[in-house]
Protein backbone atom coordinates (compact mmCIF):
# COMPACT_ATOMS: atom_id res chain seq x y z
CA UNK A 1 0.00 0.00 0.00
CA UNK A 2 2.85 2.42 0.34
CA UNK A 3 4.99 1.83 -2.70
CA UNK A 4 1.05 2.50 -4.01
CA UNK A 5 0.36 5.74 -2.62
CA UNK A 6 4.49 6.73 -3.17
CA UNK A 7 3.54 5.90 -6.98
CA UNK A 8 0.00 8.37 -6.35
CA UNK A 9 2.29 10.97 -4.93
CA UNK A 10 4.97 11.22 -7.89
CA UNK A 11 2.22 10.79 -10.37
CA UNK A 12 2.21 13.89 -12.40
CA UNK A 13 -0.77 16.54 -11.28
CA UNK A 14 -3.72 16.65 -13.12
CA UNK A 15 -3.44 19.92 -15.70
CA UNK A 16 -6.78 19.55 -17.60
CA UNK A 17 -10.00 21.25 -16.80
CA UNK A 18 -11.96 20.60 -13.55
CA UNK A 19 -13.99 17.54 -14.66
CA UNK A 20 -17.94 16.93 -13.32
CA UNK A 21 -17.05 14.14 -10.36
CA UNK A 22 -19.29 12.52 -8.27
CA UNK A 23 -16.69 12.43 -5.73
CA UNK A 24 -18.15 9.33 -3.24
CA UNK A 25 -18.16 6.29 -6.35
CA UNK A 26 -18.40 3.31 -4.56
CA UNK A 27 -20.64 -0.02 -4.98
CA UNK A 28 -23.20 1.63 -2.62
CA UNK A 29 -23.47 4.50 -4.25
CA UNK A 30 -23.96 1.93 -7.06
CA UNK A 31 -27.50 0.70 -8.59
CA UNK A 32 -28.01 -2.38 -10.80
CA UNK A 33 -30.21 -4.08 -12.67
CA UNK A 34 -31.33 -7.89 -11.65
CA UNK A 35 -28.97 -8.94 -14.54
CA UNK A 36 -25.97 -6.82 -13.65
CA UNK A 37 -26.37 -3.98 -15.83
CA UNK A 38 -26.12 -0.07 -14.27
CA UNK A 39 -29.37 1.07 -13.19
CA UNK A 40 -28.52 4.39 -11.67
CA UNK A 41 -25.47 5.87 -9.23
CA UNK A 42 -26.76 7.95 -6.42
CA UNK A 43 -25.76 9.96 -3.49
CA UNK A 44 -24.39 13.34 -4.83
CA UNK A 45 -23.49 14.85 -1.94
CA UNK A 46 -19.56 15.39 -2.82
CA UNK A 47 -20.09 16.40 -6.43
CA UNK A 48 -17.60 18.61 -7.53
CA UNK A 49 -14.88 19.24 -10.25
CA UNK A 50 -11.36 18.11 -10.33
CA UNK A 51 -9.21 15.44 -11.29
CA UNK A 52 -11.23 12.47 -12.56
CA UNK A 53 -8.74 9.99 -11.13
CA UNK A 54 -11.17 10.76 -8.53
CA UNK A 55 -14.12 8.72 -9.18
CA UNK A 56 -11.72 6.34 -11.35
CA UNK A 57 -11.09 4.60 -8.09
CA UNK A 58 -14.24 3.27 -8.58
CA UNK A 59 -11.83 0.66 -10.26
CA UNK A 60 -10.34 -0.95 -7.20
CA UNK A 61 -12.82 -0.53 -4.76
CA UNK A 62 -15.76 -2.49 -7.28
CA UNK A 63 -14.47 -4.50 -9.25
CA UNK A 64 -11.60 -7.80 -9.35
CA UNK A 65 -8.93 -7.65 -11.57
CA UNK A 66 -10.42 -9.09 -14.77
CA UNK A 67 -13.49 -7.13 -14.84
CA UNK A 68 -10.84 -3.88 -13.63
CA UNK A 69 -8.79 -4.51 -17.03
CA UNK A 70 -11.91 -4.73 -19.35
CA UNK A 71 -12.48 -0.98 -17.15
CA UNK A 72 -9.19 0.31 -17.85
CA UNK A 73 -9.40 -1.07 -21.31
CA UNK A 74 -12.77 0.87 -22.24
CA UNK A 75 -10.76 4.31 -21.66
CA UNK A 76 -8.29 3.63 -24.09
CA UNK A 77 -5.81 6.48 -24.48
CA UNK A 78 -8.33 8.73 -22.50
CA UNK A 79 -6.97 8.03 -19.79
CA UNK A 80 -3.37 8.40 -19.02
CA UNK A 81 -1.02 6.26 -17.14
CA UNK A 82 -0.38 9.33 -14.38
CA UNK A 83 -4.09 9.62 -14.02
CA UNK A 84 -4.56 6.02 -13.14
CA UNK A 85 -1.99 5.65 -10.73
CA UNK A 86 -3.64 8.98 -8.96
CA UNK A 87 -6.65 6.67 -8.96
CA UNK A 88 -4.80 3.71 -7.02
CA UNK A 89 -3.83 6.86 -4.99
CA UNK A 90 -7.67 7.52 -3.99
CA UNK A 91 -8.40 3.76 -4.07
CA UNK A 92 -5.50 3.39 -1.48
CA UNK A 93 -7.37 6.04 0.53
CA UNK A 94 -10.83 5.49 0.31
CA UNK A 95 -10.35 1.67 0.88
CA UNK A 96 -8.20 2.36 3.75
CA UNK A 97 -10.35 5.10 5.37
CA UNK A 98 -14.08 2.55 5.02
CA UNK A 99 -11.76 -0.23 6.87
CA UNK A 100 -10.59 1.88 9.37
CA UNK A 101 -13.52 3.96 10.19
CA UNK A 102 -16.63 1.35 9.53
CA UNK A 103 -16.90 -0.60 12.36
CA UNK A 104 -20.54 0.26 12.88
CA UNK A 105 -21.29 -0.35 8.93
CA UNK A 106 -20.08 -3.78 8.05
CA UNK A 107 -21.06 -3.20 4.26
CA UNK A 108 -18.51 -0.21 3.98
CA UNK A 109 -15.98 -2.29 6.07
CA UNK A 110 -16.46 -5.06 3.31
CA UNK A 111 -16.34 -2.55 0.22
CA UNK A 112 -12.64 -1.52 2.01
CA UNK A 113 -11.09 -4.73 2.66
CA UNK A 114 -12.14 -5.48 -0.80
CA UNK A 115 -10.87 -2.61 -2.47
CA UNK A 116 -6.92 -3.92 -0.22
CA UNK A 117 -7.47 -6.96 -1.66
CA UNK A 118 -7.77 -6.01 -4.98
CA UNK A 119 -4.87 -2.94 -4.40
CA UNK A 120 -2.62 -5.81 -3.02
CA UNK A 121 -3.26 -8.24 -5.61
CA UNK A 122 -1.41 -5.75 -8.23
CA UNK A 123 1.74 -6.01 -6.47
Amino acid sequence: MRRLWSEACLAPQWDGPGLWLHGDLHPANVLLTPDGRLAAVVDFGDLGTGDPAVDLAVAWLMFDSGVRHCFVAAFGPAVDAATWARARGWAVVLATAMVSFSDDNPGMAGIGHFGVEQLLSER
